[in-house]
C-alpha cells in the first residue's frame, strides 16, 4: 500500500503513518473479528486500507467488500463543496483496494441513508460514531447488519460518545471495549 500512497502525492513520512495505523488498526480488531464473512461493510472506508487488511483475513476468494465514504465531495456547514483530501473520495479506495487485493468482489457507496446492504462483519474506525453522530448510519446499520453480525465502532470519549453506546445499546448486544484510545474507545457488538 506504501507505494500506492506515493504515487497519490503523499510524502513518505505521511503514507508510512497511514500504513502503520491501518496495520495496528487491523492488530487490535483481529481477535474480535468473525470466524467467517460473506460480506463486510467499512463505514469512512478512507483510502480503504484496513478493508485490505481485512480482506487479507479471510482466505480464497474471501468476503466482499463495501466501501462507504465520500465520493469526491466533503460536508460543509450547510451543504457540500469539492473535495480537498483524497481519503474522502471512495472512488480512489475502490482503486486501492482493487490494486491490493485482485480478483476479490467489492463495491463502493457514497453517502446514502436509504441504502441496504446485508453483511455479516460492519465496522467504523475513527469515522461513524468519532466524527458522525451515531444517527447519522444508524438506520444503515441497522437494515444491513444480519442477524448474529458483528459491529466493531470506535465510540468517542465523552457524553458523545455516551450517547452512542445508550442508542446502540437499544439495538446491538455489547460485546466487549476492546481497544481505548485518548480520544475514543473502540467497542464489539453483536446484531441481535
Amino acid at each position: 500500500m506504501l507505494d500506492s500512497l506515493l504515487a497519490l502525492g503523499m510524502t513518505p513520512e505521511a503514507a508510512q503513518h497511514h500504513v502503520e495505523r491501518w496495520r495496528l488498526s487491523y492488530e487490535r480488531m483481529r481477535p474480535w473479528l468473525p470466524l467467517r464473512v460473506l460480506e463486510f461493510l467499512d463505514i469512512g472506508c478512507g483510502y480503504g486500507g484496513i478493508a485490505v487488511q481485512i480482506a487479507r483475513h479471510y482466505p480464497g476468494a474471501g468476503a466482499r467488500a463495501n466501501l462507504l465514504d465520500g465520493l469526491g465531495m466533503r460536508p460543509k456547514w450547510g451543504g457540500y463543496q469539492p473535495l480537498g483530501a483524497p481519503w474522502m473520495d471512495v472512488a480512489v479506495a475502490g482503486r486501492l483496494y482493487e490494486q491490493h487485493c485482485p480478483g476479490r468482489r467489492f463495491v463502493v457507496y457514497g453517502p446514502d441513508e436509504d441504502e441496504t446492504m446485508p453483511c455479516d462483519f460492519i465496522y467504523s474506525i475513527c469515522s461513524w460514531c468519532h466524527h458522525y453522530p451515531v444517527e447519522t448510519y444508524l438506520g444503515l446499520v441497522r437494515r444491513s447488519l444480519v442477524s448474529g453480525g458483528a459491529l466493531i465502532v470506535d465510540l468517542r470519549l465523552g457524553d458523545v460518545g455516551d450517547h452512542g453506546r445508550r442508542v446502540l445499546a437499544g439495538y446491538f448486544d455489547f460485546v466487549a471495549d476492546i481497544w481505548m484510545g485518548r480520544k475514543y474507545v473502540r467497542t464489539a457488538w453483536k446484531a441481535r
